[in-house]
């Protein structure tokens, strides 16, 4: 019986972001529940071709190229010609267009049309142009949220019945389990105080050579927000993770009065973020729009009640264990910073819901909806049956 080939565009493992933890933890459950299947892995660069060593059933190609759209539209599909691939599957979106081989990727965000402002104006009318060409082109289609499917059958007359919804999930690392002596070291090395709220921000797109900012991150308002809280009574100070934000805010005027009781950490590396969880009494996300939010699942993954926005895919992802905010409103922002800040009876209930409601995420699940639309494409004697 031949083997099922599956060519993978993973240059999104370039990516230091949660583009690149999405495509990692998704491939690595695809070769561990579908071994039947050869998965080859297409790279732009060596940054990461050692990643899938351990599975027999991954063959990594690294194939170069200046240009990511010759990359995806030439590159690619001539590599999948090369291995004979029954499916051509991309976990960001885009799909080459003129491959005669089945195609699907996963739909990502809405954020071009919901918030065209957080982008520069040629990735706008580069997606505008592109997103529904690719969308006719791919067989079936995934996307990480129903709040997805419906931003994009609003905007592009998306059909729902041509989308599986997969969803994403907190690494396995994201969990309530505590090393005390680790914990204590992480604190150390980021000067963090003893109780604090988290916030994990955004100013500049990743990905980008001269890093265009992304107004999305809502990080004026959550700082005007914080002080309201403090001048209310707010005890506690607040922890910013995120690259270049301390940079970002001073651009846009804000002092050290406007800073003060505010620690930015920087970029701490998406292998340590569970630390800065654990320590936390709880997280705030205000961010504009969030297609799946990270920063929600893994929190809650960790025993951290969660603040977030009513915009976006915070309330499907997060449901009734977060509190909501509308991240537009500076005094309904403050006003539920307080209200935790004051109820640790609150923070408790919030712990032990959050801990339940994550419990449906999980990346074995995600591949197993994966393997859902794959098996549809391209079916094989012997292909692994999923739920």
């Amino acid at each position: 019986m031949r083997e099922r080939v599956i060519c993978v565009m993973a240059r999104m493992l370039d990516q230091d972001d949660g583009l690149y933890v999405y495509a990692r933890n998704l491939i690595e459950n695809l070769l561990e529940l579908d071994r039947a299947s050869r998965y080859v892995i297409l790279l732009r660069t060596a940054k990461r071709a050692q990643l899938f060593e351990r599975f027999p059933n991954a063959d990594v190609r690294v194939l170069p190229a200046r240009i990511k759209m010759v990359w995806d539209q030439v590159v690619a599909p001539l590599a999948a010609a090369r291995e004979d691939a029954d499916l051509i599957f991309n976990p960001k979106f885009s799909v080459p267009l003129l491959s005669r081989r089945p195609t699907t990727f996963v739909l990502q965000g809405s954020d071009w049309y919901v918030n065209p402002r957080n982008y520069p104006w040629w990735d706008n009318l580069y997606i505008r142009a592109a997103m529904p060409l690719y969308v006719r082109k791919a067989e079936r289609l995934l996307a990480i949220s129903h709040t997805v499917v419906d931003d994009l059958k609003r905007h592009l007359s998306l059909d729902p019945s041509r989308v599986e919804v997969s969803y994403a999930a907190p690494s396995p690392h994201f969990c309530a389990r505590r090393d005390v002596g680790e914990l204590e070291r992480f604190r150390a090395e980021y000067r963090l105080p003893p109780k604090f709220i988290l916030t994990v921000a955004r100013g500049y797109h990743t990905g980008h050579g001269r890093m265009p900012e992304y107004p999305g991150g809502n990080n004026e308002r959550l700082v005007r927000a914080y002080r309201a809280y403090r001048e209310l009574g707010g005890r506690l100070p607040l922890v910013v993770v995120g690259n270049r934000i301390e940079a970002y805010l001073r651009a846009r005027g804000f002092g050290d009065r406007d800073l003060r009781d505010t620690v930015f950490t920087g970029f701490v590396p998406h292998e340590r973020m569970h630390l800065a969880y654990q320590l936390a009494e709880f997280l705030v996300l205000a961010t504009l729009n969030e297609s799946f939010a990270f920063p929600v699942v893994e929190a809650m993954a960790c025993g951290c009640p969660v603040i977030a926005s009513s915009t976006g895919a915070c309330p499907e992802i997060g449901g009734s264990a977060i509190r909501p905010i509308d991240p537009f409103d500076v005094d309904d922002i403050a006003a539920r910073l307080l209200e935790l800040d004051g109820a640790p009876e609150l923070r408790a209930a919030m712990r032990r819901a959050g801990l339940e409601r994550v419990r449906r995420y999980s990346w074995k699940a995600t591949a197993e909806r994966t393997l859902t639309v794959f098996n549809a494409l391209a079916p094989q004697v012997g292909a692994v049956r999923t739920a």
